[in-house]
Formats: C-alpha cells, sequence, structure tokens
C-alpha cells in the first residue's frame, strides 16, 4: 500500500520525462534465489544487465502434493514471485524448521486477487536430514540443508531479494530484463504518469487490478483528483529491475516522487520501493496490483 507523501520545500524541480529512468547500474548485480520445481532444486543467482548468472545450484524439498498452490492446507508449493518478510532462528524457531528460516509475502497481491488461500510458505532447513533425500516432502515450503541455507542467507535482503519458483524454469525466463517489450511498457507508463495523461495512464492497468482498497476505476478517479491538483509530477525511477514468471511480471524500482501545485508551491515527495505485478490480458501487458514501501530520507 501507498504511504502518505510528505511536505517539501526547497525541493529539486520534477522534469516530467521518460528519459528520467535510471536502470539498475551496468555491471552492478542483484541476488535472487530460483526454485525449479520440475527438477526439484534451488539457485542462488545474481542478476546482471538482465539476466541471471548462477552461483550454487542446491537440491530442494518442496510440497508433498505436486502443482501449484490454490488453498490453505492443499500441500502444494505455490509458484510466483515472492520476496523474504522475515528471518527466524534460535530459541523462538520450532526445532523441525532447522538452523533458520526465511519466511516469505505468499500469497502476495496477485495470489489475493486470484483468490489464492494460506499462508507460512518459508524457505527453511529442517532437523531431519533424511528429509531432503526426498523431492517432495514438506507441507508446501521450500527445504535444504542447514549449512546450505546458511550459505545463502547473506545474499538475501528482506523485502527486496526475490524467489521464483517455477513449475519448469526454461532458458525463456533467464533473461527478463533483456526483453524490450516490458521496457518500452514500463517507460510507457511512467511518461503517462508524468504527464498527467490519465487515460493513457489508466489504459496500462488491467481490469481486474487492485490496490489500496481501489479497483480501476477507482484508482482513475484518485490520479484525477491529484492530476488536477498538480502542475508538474516526476517520478524519477531508479534501479528498475525485471523479473518473468509464467504468470506475470515482477518490476521493482525506486521511486523518487516530486509533485508541484497549480499555484506554484511544491507539492509533496516521498522516497521509497514500487513493485508492480504485471499480467497479460488481451495479448497486452497490464498492472494487476502494485507495492509501495516508503525508504527513509
Amino acid at each position: 500500500t501507498f504511504s502518505s507523501a510528505t511536505s517539501v520545500e526547497n525541493a529539486p524541480s520534477p522534469t516530467a520525462s521518460p528519459q528520467a529512468t535510471k536502470p539498475a547500474g551496468k555491471g552492478k548485480f542483484y541476488s535472487v534465489i530460483l526454485v525449479d520445481k520440475a527438477t526439484s532444486s534451488i539457485e542462488l543467482a545474481k542478476l546482471v544487465d538482465g539476466e541471471y548468472v548462477t552461483l550454487k545450484k542446491l537440491h530442494a524439498t518442496l510440497g508433498k502434493v505436486k502443482g501449484d498452490k490454490q488453498e490453505e492446507g492443499d500441500l502444494k508449493t505455490p509458484e510466483g514471485i515472492y520476496t523474504f518478510t522475515e528471518l527466524k532462528k534460535g530459541s523462538g524457531l520450532p526445532p523441525k524448521y532447522g538452523a533458520m528460516a526465511f519466511t516469505t509475502n505468499y500469497p502476495n497481491n496477485y495470489d489475493q486477487i486470484a483468490g489464492r488461500t494460506g499462508h507460512g510458505i518459508w524457505l527453511h532447513a529442517t532437523n531431519e536430514p533424511a528429509r531432503l533425500n526426498e523431492d517432495y516432502d514438506s507441507e508446501g515450503c521450500v527445504v535444504c540443508k542447514n549449512d546450505e541455507i546458511a550459505e545463502l542467507a547473506p545474499s538475501i535482503r528482506l523485502g527486496l531479494t526475490p524467489i521464483l519458483i517455477f513449475p519448469h524454469l526454461t532458458d525463456e525466463y533467464r533473461k527478463p530484463g533483456k526483453d524490450p517489450s516490458i521496457r518500452t511498457f514500463f517507460d510507457s507508463w511512467i511518461h503517462a504518469w508524468e504527464t498527467r495523461n490519465i487515460d493513457e495512464y489508466i489504459d496500462h492497468y488491467h481490469s481486474d487490478f487492485s490496490a489500496q482498497g481501489k479497483d480501476r476505476d477507482a484508482w482513475k478517479t484518485y490520479k484525477s483528483q491529484l492530476n488536477s491538483r498538480y502542475a508538474e509530477i516526476s517520478i524519477g525511477p531508479e534501479d528498475i529491475l525485471y523479473y518473468r514468471h509464467p504468470k506475470y511480471w515482477m518490476i521493482t524500482f525506486t521511486q523518487n516522487y516530486r509533485s508541484k501545485l497549480k499555484g506554484g508551491a511544491w507539492g509533496h515527495r516521498s522516497r521509497g520501493t514500487k513493485i508492480l505485478y504485471v499480467a497479460e490480458e488481451a495479448g497486452k501487458p497490464k498492472i494487476i496490483a502494485e507495492t509501495y514501501t516508503q525508504l527513509m530520507w
């Protein structure tokens, strides 16, 4: 959900140009966890210049029932793109989870719109090593050895590092940032937002869109009201990252929001992490959900 923006004076002048976007710096890398259910494997990879480079590959034990998780208690491992929300270890962690566990945000915004239920999907270790001889012996979690999760832990940033769980990880999903169509879609969305073109802007949204308690029509009304108030809007996206899954895309970036009132005064500013879930509708990419987390200045 969106955090409220804070007032600002003497802020730099906003611009309204798609050239303001700043993709992830060339040569920089971002950690990612890839899970292939077809091979019962976990990969620690880095996303470099739009493609994954595998650093380590491990065996994974997955849900006892094959297929994509749909509801509470079905013993299936969900398929999609998730982020880690908490690290659990020490005396507060039940022994069955081994040395440590990372909780995930399943069901994410996309899952909630799709009506999927359940909770407690974790990446964790186990105090029963024999379980790891099986490919499918969890209640829906992704399980590996104690020493292996300890190797993964330093690469995981809560709220930022994604875990992508695939029914089968094929080569077409290994270069998400190289797809020009999704990059064009993102740039055109930013441009429509910054130029306050409400019809072009809302055309980027899915008919099933939901965020901040608003559907697509309510979102259009909300954004129209802001457009009528502001003379200028600048988004200033930085570190744009693209992740592709058979179900949807996830785009993350740092949003540097600036607005200027029609009377000439500065409106609001905020800096935070925006996540877009982009699903196909009528053969075109559309934003079906989005979240925003405020960063400290």
